[in-house]
């Protein structure tokens, strides 16, 4: 009797394990620190995509360095300082040679603000720019056409930064779906069966005090 009353225990222990067993959580990566610069990029008449990207923890950085950490791919021309010249393959080489000196059709404007006020061009370039507390920074393609006046349609505003998503987190947010997925089909049988194993054992007793 009382080695079943031990392995009642022992049954009921592994059944509390099992259920209170953690599944992965998803993690929400944000951009809602200060610290985090939105970085806003936007192709104009080029074929890229618009996107608004994240670079966490980036003040004190360059820009350049906020771009690269948002995993932006970029190019320059070759002169000394390079100028921005190519963000994610555009423009083309066909659009843009990328020498010494830009020879397209357009250029990407460098913009910035703070949270609330109008966007403007940055006084220096990406290498000098140094990131501060509350930085929304944006790219965009501007036609030389279309004048100096650069309109961002993203506003550096807290709807941005609620956009702003964070380098990697797309590919994180699956893998953790996966393992969560993996773990409540391992996790299910073995509760079944440890509740099965539970229920005999206490009809088991049960029946033994009745004799």
């Amino acid at each position: 009797m009382k080695s079943l009353s031990a392995r009642l225990a022992a049954l009921l222990l592994l059944a509390a394990a099992v259920t209170v067993l953690p599944t992965a959580a998803t993690a929400h990566e944000s951009c809602e620190s200060d610290q985090d610069v939105p970085i806003v990029l936007e192709f104009g008449a080029l074929d890229g995509k618009d996107r608004i990207l994240c670079a966490q923890h980036a003040v004190g950085q360059t820009g350049e360095q906020a771009l690269a950490d948002a995993g932006v791919e970029t190019q320059e021309t070759s002169a000394s300082p390079g100028m921005l010249c190519r963000i994610d393959g555009q423009p083309t080489p066909t659009q843009e040679k990328c020498g010494t000196a830009l020879d397209g059709p357009g250029y990407w404007a460098f913009m910035v603000a703070k949270e609330g006020q109008d966007w403007d061009y940055a006084s220096v370039g990406l290498h000098e720019y140094e990131l501060a507390a509350g930085d929304f920074i944006a790219l965009k393609y501007q036609q030389m056409s279309d004048g100096e006046n650069v309109e961002v349609n993203a506003a550096a505003d807290a709807q941005t930064r609620e956009d702003a998503v964070v380098a990697g987190h797309d590919e994180k947010a699956s893998d953790e779906d996966d393992e969560s997925s993996t773990a409540t089909t391992t996790v299910l049988p073995v509760a079944i069966g440890a509740a099965f194993l539970v229920a005999v054992a206490a009809f088991i007793v049960a029946r033994r005090k009745r004799q």
